[in-house]
């Protein structure tokens, strides 16, 4: 191979390689989405012409700034306190977060990054960028769950009235009883005027016991209408399920379920919203009740059962089940059962299971139709098998969260 012929295929090489530069600098200053290069410390060392209509930067305003100064401090923050494998070390990662633009106001981008290091010896070279703007999708997102909580107000607004009985039953057994020990310390009074007032210490002190226990369950009804954002905190289940049962126990006395509770003892506090999950238990009770009572018309004599149970399940989580001895879900409507406006029954709007399971979801848990349910009304050990009652199938749904 001659000299000539050989710098003609270096030429040729060269040209190619030109072309393939101005290739992939054509993708990359042409994408919607802001490529960056970043060294160890985020400072920019290159930024696509996309940051121009991003953030109002022109790309060689970037260079040299370090990336953490134009983040949010509660979203830099959040970055940082996060252990450096996640970000750093890895080589992968994806984050959203909000960007300050040019002309001050923030911008929710969401970024993948990945880093490059040397082959031998594995330092840190630089760190590659994708990011792109996702404001209108958290906007949206936002409104979402804004609608959602608006929704949950509503069904808990619709269940209080449905429970409207049972709440005026809980307000006049204690009215009732203040009401007596008041008459009784009058009666004494005028039997005996001159008596000490130490002689009215008992009827007083159940009276202030009365009104203390009727302020309590008022207290609970006000929060449980209360409008407010989902927001886990660290939950004692037996006491959200006491509350949820207290709500429909006189109900289910009324219509002559039986409401057990099969609590495993010393379960860990779980990450919940203790309201948000009431609502899901008194959607599920109330279901369960109506069930029972449809199935108590169609076999006369098969006493309605509801039975609600905790347990811990996998590591870190637990299961929350409510179970009745209705008519069970038909396998055709099994699919559908958690989408809104499909219901059961024949005048149920079809948004209780829905809004349930979509609080599960907020509160980092699931809400789900357990496919093979132990029979609630299966009998003990010492029953023999010709006194066993017949499985009719029932429902059991199942709400599992993490413990916190």
């Amino acid at each position: 191979m001659n000299e000539s012929q050989r710098i003609r295929e270096l030429e040729a090489e060269v040209a190619f390689l030109e072309a393939e530069k101005r290739h992939y600098q054509w993708l990359a200053e042409s994408t919607t989405d802001m490529i960056s290069r970043h060294d160890r410390n985020g400072v920019f060392l290159y930024a696509s012409h996309a940051a121009r209509d991003l953030l109002g930067y022109e790309p060689d305003e970037l260079l040299g700034v370090s990336a953490y100064d134009l983040f949010h401090p509660d979203d830099l923050k959040a970055l940082l306190s996060k252990s450096p494998l996640i970000y750093y070390y890895e080589g992968f990662y994806q984050q959203t977060y909000r960007f300050r633009a040019k002309n001050g106001h923030y911008v929710w981008f969401e970024t993948t990054s990945r880093t490059r290091r040397d082959p031998s010896s594995g330092e840190l070279l630089d760190v590659l960028c994708v990011s792109r703007d996702v404001s209108r999708r958290v906007i949206a997102e936002a409104e979402s769950r804004r609608h959602q909580q608006y929704i949950a107000h509503a069904n808990r607004l619709a269940t209080l009235g449905e429970l409207a009985s049972n709440i005026a039953h809980e307000c006049n057994q204690p009215l009732a009883t203040m009401a007596n020990y008041a008459h009784g310390a009058l009666i004494q009074l005028e039997h005996s005027p001159e008596q000490p007032a130490s002689n009215l210490a008992m009827p007083l002190t159940r009276i202030s016991e009365q009104v203390e226990r009727l302020s309590a369950r008022l207290r609970h009804i006000r929060r449980f209408v209360r409008h407010g954002d989902i927001r886990p905190i660290p939950v004692a289940v037996n006491d959200v399920i006491e509350q949820a049962c207290l709500l429909c126990q006189w109900q289910c006395h009324q219509q002559g379920v039986s409401l057990d509770r099969l609590i495993e003892p010393d379960l860990p506090a779980t990450l919940a919203d203790p309201i948000g999950l009431e609502q899901i238990l008194v959607n599920l009770l109330l279901n369960s009740l109506e069930a029972c009572q449809y199935e108590a018309c169609r076999h006369v004599g098969n006493p309605g059962r509801i039975r609600v149970s905790a347990r811990r399940a996998s590591p870190g989580e637990l299961h929350i089940e409510v179970a009745d001895n209705g008519p069970g879900i038909p396998k055709e409507k099994r699919r559908e059962i958690f989408a809104p406006f499909v219901s059961g029954h024949d005048n149920g709007p079809g948004m209780g299971l829905s809004i349930s399971h979509s609080l599960a979801e907020a509160m980092g848990g699931s809400l789900t139709l357990v496919d093979s349910p132990e029979p609630v009304d299966s009998p003990e050990p010492n029953d023999s098998p010709e006194h066993e009652k017949p499985d009719n199938g029932g429902a059991t749904f199942r709400v599992t969260l993490p413990f916190a």
